[in-house]
C-alpha cells in the first residue's frame, strides 16, 4: 500500500516538473532581437501590386542611450510595399536583422492621396493585428508623401515621431484646436452613418534636401520643420476636405476637446483685444420627437482671460467688460456657424449631430439613418453662448488708458 502511495507521489512530482519545464511563451522574442518601431508612414504605391508602401521608423537604441553611440542618426527608416499592409510589412522585414516590433508605435501618418481613396482597409489591419496599439495617434500628411514626416530630423526630439506627438500635446493644451485622434476613435467614427472622423493634418515645411540631414539641426533657423496643421474631414473612410480657421476652431469646440484657444475680437478700425478662452463646456441636445425634423440645441459656457488690450479701454468699468463679453460670445457663435456650414457643404456629419438624435430617439433614428444626409443639411440648429471674463491678467487696466 505504501509502495503504491510512493509511486503515485513520484508520478505526480514528475508531471509537475515536466509542466514547469514547458512554461513560457512559444512566440516570445528577446528584447535584443527586436527593432522598436516608433512611427509608420503609409503611402499609395504606383500600382495595385505595390498599393501599400509602408515606411517604418525604427529606433536605434545605442544612439538613444548614449553609451555606445556612434554619432549617427537615432532612427532609421525601412520601407516595404505590397498588395496589402501585411505583405508590405513582410517585405520590409527582409531589410532588417531584427524583428519589427509594432507594440510601441506612437504615430501613424497616412498620405492625403491614400486618404482620399479610403482608409477602412488600413484600420482593419491596425485594429486586428495583436501587436499594434489602438492608442496610436493618426495624422494625415497634407499634400506630401507620408514618409516625409518620418524622415525629418527635429531639434527638440531626437525621434521625429515623438516630436510630432509633443507638438500636438503643446498646441492642444495651450493655443490650438487640435486634439488627440487615436486609431480606436477613427474606427468608431467611420462606422457611424452619415458621419466620419476628423483627423489632424501634418506638414513638413522647408527644404526637402535638408530633411534627412543632421545639418537641419545645426542652424538657428531649421531648414525643415514638422508642423501640425488643420483638420482633415472625412465622410465614412474617405477624406473630403480640409478645415482651417473658424471652421476648424468651431469643430474643435463642438467636439468638446478644446483646452484653451486664443480669440481676437475687433473693437474698431484696426483695434483688437485678445483673449484666451478656457474651461469650455459644450452640451448638445436634440428635440427628436419628429426625427424627420429634429431641432439641435448647442449650449456653450466658457471662461476667458484678457491677454492683450493695446488701446485706451477702461477695463475697470464693468460695462466695458460686459461689452467685451458680448463680442466674445459673437465670435464663438461665428465659429460654431462656420463649423456647421462647412460640415453641411461637405455633406458629412462628422460633428456627431446624428449620434445625439440617436440617443434621444433610438427608434426614430432607425427610420432616418439611411437618409440622414438630407435631414442634416436642413435641420434647425440653435446656438446659445455664455462667456464670462474672469480676469485681465497682471493688470486691471492699461497704462494707455491713463490720462496725462
Amino acid at each position: 500500500m505504501q509502495s503504491k502511495r510512493l509511486f503515485f507521489i513520484g508520478a505526480l512530482l514528475t508531471c509537475l516538473m515536466m509542466s514547469l519545464s514547458l512554461t513560457g511563451c512559444w512566440d516570445s522574442v528577446e528584447l535584443n532581437r527586436r527593432a522598436i518601431v516608433s512611427g509608420v508612414a503609409i503611402d499609395r504605391g504606383p500600382t495595385e501590386a505595390e498599393k501599400y508602401v509602408l515606411s517604418f521608423q525604427v529606433i536605434i537604441a545605442d544612439e538613444i542611450s548614449g553609451e555606445n553611440a556612434r554619432g549617427t542618426s537615432p532612427v532609421v527608416v525601412y520601407k516595404g510595399s505590397g498588395r496589402s499592409m501585411f505583405e508590405a510589412l513582410a517585405n520590409a522585414s527582409r531589410q532588417t536583422a531584427r524583428f519589427l516590433s509594432l507594440g510601441h508605435i506612437r504615430v501613424i501618418v497616412i498620405s492625403e492621396k491614400f486618404a482620399r481613396e479610403g482608409i477602412k482597409d488600413m484600420m482593419d489591419m491596425l485594429e486586428r493585428e495583436s501587436e499594434t496599439r489602438l492608442t496610436s495617434l493618426l495624422f494625415i500628411s497634407k499634400g506630401q508623401p507620408a514618409i516625409d514626416s518620418m524622415t525629418t530630423m527635429t531639434t527638440f526630439g531626437r525621434i521625429p515621431a515623438n516630436d510630432l506627438i509633443e507638438k500636438l500635446q503643446t498646441t492642444s493644451k495651450q493655443f490650438g484646436y487640435n486634439y488627440r485622434m487615436e486609431v480606436d476613435d477613427v474606427v468608431r467614427d467611420i462606422q457611424f452613418p452619415g458621419g466620419g472622423p476628423v483627423i489632424n493634418g501634418v506638414l513638413v515645411k522647408g527644404e526637402v534636401d535638408q530633411r534627412e540631414n543632421n545639418d537641419n539641426l545645426k542652424n538657428i533657423e531649421p531648414e525643415s520643420i514638422i508642423t501640425v496643421t488643420e483638420f482633415a474631414a472625412f465622410k465614412g473612410d474617405k477624406l473630403i476636405g480640409w478645415l482651417k480657421g473658424d471652421e476648424a476652431a468651431g469643430t474643435g469646440l463642438l467636439k468638446n476637446k478644446i483646452t484653451q484657444i486664443p480669440v481676437v475680437v475687433s473693437i474698431g478700425e484696426n483695434e483688437y483685444v485678445s483673449f484666451i478662452v478656457y474651461l469650455s463646456q459644450v452640451h448638445i441636445h436634440a428635440d427628436a420627437k419628429d426625427p424627420e425634423h429634429p431641432v439641435i440645441t448647442i449650449n456653450i459656457t466658457e471662461q476667458a482671460g484678457l491677454k492683450e488690450s493695446p488701446n485706451t479701454l477702461d477695463l475697470t468699468d464693468p460695462k466695458v467688460l460686459n461689452n467685451l463679453s458680448e463680442l466674445l460670445e459673437q465670435s464663438i457663435n461665428d465659429k460654431i456657424h462656420a463649423a456647421v456650414s462647412a460640415a453641411r457643404s461637405l455633406k458629412s456629419d462628422y460633428l456627431g449631430f446624428g449620434e445625439v438624435v440617436e440617443r434621444e430617439n433610438p427608434r426614430g433614428w432607425k427610420s432616418v439613418k439611411d437618409h440622414w444626409d438630407s435631414i442634416f443639411a436642413t435641420c434647425e440648429i440653435r446656438i446659445n453662448v455664455d462667456v464670462v471674463i474672469r480676469h485681465t491678467d497682471m493688470r486691471s487696466d492699461s497704462f494707455q488708458s491713463k490720462k496725462k
